[in-house]
Parts: structure tokens; C-alpha cells; sequence
């Protein structure tokens, strides 16, 4: 069960991290746009918070399965 949750986040964490670009950033852009977030900064502050958790959540439950193995 932790493999799949592992793995969950594991792509996740591509499709956050993958097209954050300089010039361009498409999981920014649909932020904005589905009306969540009443601006710009407070869009990448959860865009930059959602993935640092992410990877930290992945981290551990790496560290987890291969304590268990």
C-alpha cells in the first residue's frame, strides 16, 4: 500500500515540478485561472509549499519502505 502512495506522489511531484519554467509555468497558470487564489503571489506561495511538502512526504516514505525491506 505505501508503494502506491509512493508512487502517487512520486508523479505528483513530476507534474508539479516538470513545467515550472523561467518563462513559462502551466500548473501556475491553472491555478490563477481556477479562482482560488485572489492573486498571483499567494498562487506560487501554495505552488512553492504544495511541492516542498510533496517531496518531503516522498523522502519519508522512502526512508519508511526501505527501513521495512
Amino acid at each position: 500500500m505505501l508503494h502506491v502512495v509512493a508512487i502517487f506522489i512520486a508523479v505528483c511531484l513530476i507534474i508539479l515540478i516538470a513545467p515550472q519554467t523561467p518563462t513559462e509555468n502551466i500548473v501556475h497558470r491553472k491555478l490563477l485561472e481556477s479562482g482560488l487564489f485572489t492573486n498571483y503571489s499567494k498562487a506560487k506561495d501554495f505552488l512553492i509549499w504544495s511541492t516542498w511538502v510533496l517531496i518531503c512526504l516522498f523522502l519519508i516514505l522512502l526512508i519508511i519502505l526501505n527501513l521495512t525491506l
